[in-house]
């Protein structure tokens, strides 16, 4: 394996003079420097952390509402819904926030994860289940988080096979020049 490269780097340098002056170091470094943090999924993430406070103290109060007119199964239901996604937002936020900001795909994954499976059927349960008595003020409420919701799985996805990608190409680049990139 190792003389195959070496006489594949060395016929290189023979077909194309010049090459051997190359510092593959510094283009292994100008990949590495890129960045690949998403513009859209960062704006998604920044204004539901707003709107989550809103969303929150919305549904608390419409909970309260309703609560005596619901049937025994609903009640438990809706109840645990709640607590459920208001327990996993702050994490769920965290995660997309760390994962997109520091460029970390394990969090990225587990942001997108937590939306697409755990977060987004509840939130579509609170928003399309006409049993639980939803009042005005909790569908926008619930649409608005659902529309932000969407978006943040759509632009996660894109986000993270983007930095897969580039994760990838950087430790191709490091193999094939044999750079022990120990900064990471």
């Amino acid at each position: 394996m190792w003389m195959w490269k070496t006489s594949v780097i060395t016929a290189s340098d023979r077909i194309f003079p010049g090459l051997s002056h190359y510092n593959r170091k510094k283009e292994f470094y100008d990949i590495g420097n890129q960045i690949q943090s998403s513009l859209p999924l960062q704006m998604a993430l920044y204004f539901n952390v707003w709107v989550y406070p809103l969303w929150f103290f919305v549904i608390l109060v419409n909970l309260d509402a309703k609560y005596y007119y619901l049937t025994e199964v609903y009640k438990f239901t809706t109840v645990a819904v709640f607590i459920v996604i208001s327990m996993l937002e702050g994490v769920r936020l965290y995660l997309g926030y760390l994962g997109n900001l520091a460029e970390k795909i394990p969090e990225l994954a587990s942001f997108w994860l937590i939306s697409t499976l755990i977060h987004f059927p509840l939130e579509m349960f609170l928003l399309f289940d006409n049993k639980t008595r939803p009042h005005f003020s909790e569908t926008i409420g619930n649409g608005v988080l659902a529309l932000l919701l969407v978006t943040e799985i759509v632009t996660s996805t894109v986000a993270l096979k983007r930095s897969a990608d580039h994760h990838a190409k950087m430790f191709y680049i490091a193999q094939l020049y044999e750079i022990d990139d120990s900064r990471q």
